[in-house]
């Protein structure tokens, strides 16, 4: 129980140590939510980073949430996005040709991340989450909307099992909006960021 908490108080000493050095990496547009999410990433002077993507809260209470992507799980977590991409791709295609108007079917992709949650004015952290990928299709408004949602499922914290949310999504209304979301968070970009210069260093 003792290397239990001891393993807790270090992870949480880790988190505040790399929210202390997040900075705004980028941004995002959830066009079906009509709104625009923030990316951040915290890097540390070994090159280790942790990207931290806000998506749309499904719970009312907790509106503010997010993924969290470190180094070791980036690679899996695109991979997992561009065979989702192609999955999306072919049953746009496959639906369209049939004249399915109605379908929410699971997508068989797999990935593993971590989350982060506000729970009244502090924010909590879950260390491993499960993706789950989802193909939808219906109507609004006389159109057909075609929908990639990307669910971290319900999230607990780590630090104490009685604050729980409902989970966060990415919701992606086309390839090109997945691909977009693709190039934004790729290692060249996050190379690009890390290797800016500070602004201090150019006025000398």
């Amino acid at each position: 129980m003792k290397k239990m908490t001891l393993l807790v108080i270090i992870a949480l000493a880790l988190i505040g140590y790399n929210s202390n050095a997040q900075k705004k990496f980028t941004t995002y547009d959830n066009t079906y939510a009509k709104k625009t999410y923030d990316i951040q990433l915290s890097t540390e002077d070994n090159g280790k980073y942790t990207l931290y993507i806000d998506a749309l809260s499904l719970d009312n209470l907790h509106e503010k949430g997010g993924l969290m992507v470190d180094e070791k799980r980036h690679q899996g977590f695109i991979d997992a996005l561009n065979e989702a991409k192609l999955k999306y791709q072919d049953w746009v295609k496959t639906a369209k040709e049939n004249d399915v108007k109605e379908l929410d079917k699971e997508i068989p992709v797999k990935s593993k991340v971590a989350g982060y949650f506000l729970y009244g004015s502090d924010w909590q952290f879950q260390f491993l989450v499960n993706l789950g990928f989802d193909f939808k299709i219906f109507e609004k408004d006389g159109a057909t909307q075609y929908l990639l949602i990307v669910r971290s499922g319900k999230m607990q914290s780590s630090s104490n099992q009685f604050m729980d949310m409902d989970g966060v999504v990415l919701v992606f209304t086309s390839d090109n909006e997945i691909q977009d979301f693709i190039n934004l968070i790729s290692l060249q970009k996050i190379k690009d960021f890390q290797n800016k210069p500070k602004a201090d260093d150019l006025f000398k």
